[in-house]
């Protein structure tokens, strides 16, 4: 029997962010791992060790992480692997709230993720999960176990949870160091590219309408929206991904919202922003200590 592979990432959740999102890579255990070198090949033609969206400054890296994109993109479309991208508002109804807990609250957003993957999956029951390293949570005790334990029942407004649904049982919850782990490095990429589709889309619109026209950036004005030298490269970045989604089809929308999203999964991609279920939605608030 195969077995199933999770790796995931977050972005945003510092508090210089409006967004927040998380975004995971699943599969078949033998897919990743030639996933992994597949993408360990790009790293060690350019002499690299790691790639992430925030360090995307131009030159040698942004090559780089086109590269490991196109990979991820050709996986997707052979259906190899899996890409599920959950994005959301910290000034929406549920997350603009005092006291907000952002711990607690990112395992309620991988809770809808990995039962997202797990529908998605419903035919493998066997799973490892390798998560970025991240220090304020026990990945097994906080995630997995919270995961595990968790009741699914109809009524259940809070998850908007299915009827018979199970969760399997993981076999391995291990935070891996992402410049070890390529694949972790892949859904960085994702996520830093839907997450600032949300937060960048003026600028994203202004710098595809430049590119358009074919007029130097510098001279083009789009409601007088100003792009930093520091962003130029991730735009650039976030166009190549949808260029090359559209070339291979994978339903990936930008015009409906402005910004990056799905309407259904037959792609093997799916990018949803969380909208608040009803007033009673609320992120969990940091608990008085005794």
């Amino acid at each position: 029997m195969n077995s199933g592979v999770i790796f995931s990432d977050e972005s945003g959740q510092d508090n210089d962010n409006r967004y927040g999102a998380i975004c995971t890579l699943s599969g078949y255990r033998k897919n990743l791992i030639e996933l992994h070198h597949n993408l360990e090949a790009i790293m060690i033609r350019y002499s690299k060790n790691e790639i992430k969206f925030k360090d995307v400054k131009g030159g040698l890296k942004l090559k780089i992480a086109k590269k490991f994109i196109a990979e991820g993109l050709n996986q997707i479309y052979s259906k190899k692997i899996k890409v599920h991208v959950l994005v959301w508002d910290k000034k929406d109804n549920r997350h603009n709230i005092q006291n907000r807990c952002d711990v607690e609250n990112l395992k309620r957003m991988y809770y809808k993720v990995l039962k997202e993957v797990k529908k998605d999956w419903n035919y493998v029951n066997d799973w490892s999960f390798y998560p970025d390293e991240l220090t304020s949570i026990d990945w097994y005790n906080d995630i997995v176990k919270y995961i595990e334990n968790t009741k699914i029942l109809n009524h259940s407004e809070l998850f908007n949870s299915v009827s018979s649904f199970k969760f399997p049982n993981y076999q391995r919850a291990v935070e891996k160091d992402s410049e070890l782990m390529y694949n972790i490095q892949l859904t960085d990429l994702f996520a830093g590219i839907v997450r600032n589709s949300r937060q960048n889309s003026k600028e994203y619109i202004s710098f595809t309408e430049a590119n358009k026209n074919q007029i130097a950036l510098q001279l083009f004005d789009v409601n007088s929206v100003s792009i930093s030298s520091n962003l130029k490269p991730k735009l650039e970045l976030m166009n190549y991904f949808k260029e090359e989604s559209a070339k291979r089809k994978l339903g990936i929308s930008f015009n409906t919202n402005k910004y990056f999203e799905t309407f259904n999964k037959k792609n093997s991609i799916f990018i949803w922003h969380y909208q608040p279920k009803s007033e009673y939605d609320k992120a969990p608030i940091k608990t008085k200590k005794m």
